[in-house]
Formats: C-alpha cells, sequence, structure tokens
C-alpha cells in the first residue's frame, strides 16, 4: 500500500506540473507518445525452429514390428513469442514460424524411424507424448552491441503410454545453448541457438536407455542394437 501511494503521489505531481508549464510539459508528452508509437512499429522477428536427425543412429531389431503414435504439446504460458530481438525501444519480438509442438514432435518421429519403429496410430501401438514446457532465446550479454552471446533454453516432458493405459515412461529433459558472435546478432543467430538447444534434449531423450525400453514390450527380451559394418578404408 505504501508503494502504491508512492506512485500514486509521483503521478500528482507530475500531473500538478504539467497544468502549471504547460509549454515545458508539452514535450515530454509527445515524447512519450512517440515511443510508444515506435514501439508497436516494430514488427516481430520471425524465425525457423528446425531439426537434423543425428547420422549414427543404430537400428533396434525389434523395432520393426512396433507402432509408435506420437503427440506434441506446446505448455507453455506464452505460446506466440520465444525471445527478444534488439535493445530499448529497438527491441523487437522473436516468434517461430513455426509450430514448436509439432517441431518436437517432428523431432521425435525422425530419431524413432532411424531406429526402425513404425509411426503411426493403432490398437497395439505405444504413444510418445512429448510436451513443450519452456522455450526461450535472449541476448545473454544484456547490452548488443558487437560482442553478444545468444542463449537458448528448452524444458519438455515426455511420456510412453503403451496398450492398456500403462505408462512406462515419464521424465523431464532441459537443455542449454550459448552461442558467440564478434560482429552483433542477426535473427538467424536465434534460430541456429533454437535449434541446436532442441538437438540437445532431443539426444538426451534417447540416449536414455530406459525411454527405448518403455517402447518394446518386456516379451521381447533385453533390446538388441544392430550393428553396422565397419566401412572399409
Amino acid at each position: 500500500m505504501q508503494k502504491c501511494c508512492g506512485q500514486i503521489f509521483d503521478r500528482q505531481i507530475i500531473r500538478d506540473t504539467v497544468r502549471s508549464r504547460p509549454v515545458k510539459g508539452l514535450p515530454l508528452a509527445l515524447f512519450s507518445i512517440i515511443i510508444v508509437g515506435l514501439v508497436g512499429c516494430f514488427p516481430p522477428v520471425s524465425v525457423p525452429i528446425t531439426y537434423l536427425p543425428a547420422s549414427n543412429a543404430l537400428p533396434i531389431r525389434e523395432a520393426s514390428s512396433q507402432h509408435v503414435f506420437v503427440v506434441g504439446e506446446d505448455q507453455r504460458a506464452n505460446k506466440t513469442q520465444v525471445g527478444q530481438f534488439g535493445q530499448g525501444i529497438y527491441a523487437r519480438a522473436i516468434i517461430t514460424s513455426n509450430d514448436v509442438a509439432g517441431a518436437a514432435r517432428e523431432a521425435v518421429e525422425k530419431e524413432l524411424q532411424a531406429r526402425g519403429f513404425v509411426i503411426g496410430a493403432g490398437p497395439s501401438s505405444s504413444e510418445v507424448r512429448v510436451q513443450v514446457l519452456r522455450l526461450r532465446t535472449y541476448d545473454a550479454s544484456g547490452g548488443g552491441g558487437f560482442n553478444t552471446t545468444v542463449q537458448a533454453e528448452l524444458i519438455m516432458h515426455v511420456q510412453v503410454e503403451r496398450p492398456g493405459k500403462v505408462i512406462t515412461y515419464s521424465q523431464n529433459f532441459d537443455a542449454a545453448t550459448s552461442s558467440r558472435h564478434i560482429w552483433g546478432t542477426r535473427p538467424q543467430s536465434y534460430s541456429d541457438t533454437l535449434d541446436e538447444t532442441l538437438k540437445k534434449a532431443i539426444n538426451r531423450l534417447f540416449n536414455d536407455p530406459a525411454f527405448i525400453d518403455a517402447l518394446i514390450p518386456k516379451a521381447s527380451g533385453p533390446v538388441q542394437k544392430t550393428q553396422v559394418p565397419a566401412s572399409k578404408p
């Protein structure tokens, strides 16, 4: 309450000052209007978030008979903006040009396909639910300029549900990426950092043996990865 009263008191002083000195108060009012107008005039920066599957994935022998249905969900409070480009009155919102939940879902699908799983729904298929809980990117150096560091952070939750509504896996994954830019940043800098962060999170998911085990029925026995013959020199 005391803080609130202080704010009201400050505004009253400003109003009294403007009334008593209208000529000096007018430029300040006009300047405020101009600043608000300028901030609203800058369109958001749209960047894609993409994923390239790893090239070293080993096929899993039991995966060819397993159907997997992948669902992507965006659980972020702000589903539009992922960051800010620029500083001060020149700041512009960063939005993704494609669906964040769709990007995470497609990343998981690509890695499952690379290991031999069949993607699609069916009576005996497992469901992988990928929930994006947090995704943001920003200038970690704070002031911008020529020497900047772009940071990106991602938190996602992955759950596996086998037929019969049996949850066999539930885990959170977080990833962060920093990239340094000597000659300042551009929209592509934020896009590349987001891509790398998604890649890190997906790698951690597929490096967890429990995730693959959750997709294979226990009757199939231990999961065996197919050995790829070494190439001749």
